[in-house]
């Protein structure tokens, strides 16, 4: 079943989570902008997981459905070729960004983009390993 009770929880959780942080910028205990919208976001995701997973557990149709693009052995293909691209744009994206940041004279950016690419390819070659070894 992809729908259990812990998703439902989890769901419960983020909702009670943004509610939280909503109500504790409203107040004033925090004090940033960045918490509000947060806490909007935190209970629009929870309360859309909540509604699909009541939907999984009502309606039958829905849950073929979903079962179906869980299990398939072509969308788990197309979601881990989509991961693969994913990781390959990022990494020439920020090569890109990072030489025109240096040429720019932005160099604590520069630094950032290429520290970025490094944890990327690190964690590449560490999950290459793992996985040769598996496999």
């Amino acid at each position: 079943m992809y729908y259990n009770n812990k998703r439902l929880a989890l769901s419960i959780f983020w909702i009670i989570m943004g509610a939280a942080l909503l109500v504790f910028s409203i107040i004033g205990v925090i004090d940033s902008a960045l918490y509000p919208g947060m806490g909007g976001a935190l209970m629009a995701v929870g309360i859309i997981q909540v509604v699909r997973n009541l939907k999984y557990r009502k309606d039958s149709n829905y849950r073929e459905k979903v079962d179906i693009e869980f299990k398939d052995e072509r969308n788990k293909y197309l979601r881990m070729k989509a991961w693969s691209w994913s990781g390959y744009l990022v990494v020439l994206i920020e090569a890109i960004a990072a030489i025109f940041a240096a040429i720019q004279g932005q160099h604590q950016i520069q630094q950032v983009l290429f520290f970025s690419i490094c944890l990327i390819v690190f964690i590449y070659w560490i999950s290459y390993l793992v996985l040769s070894k598996k496999y």
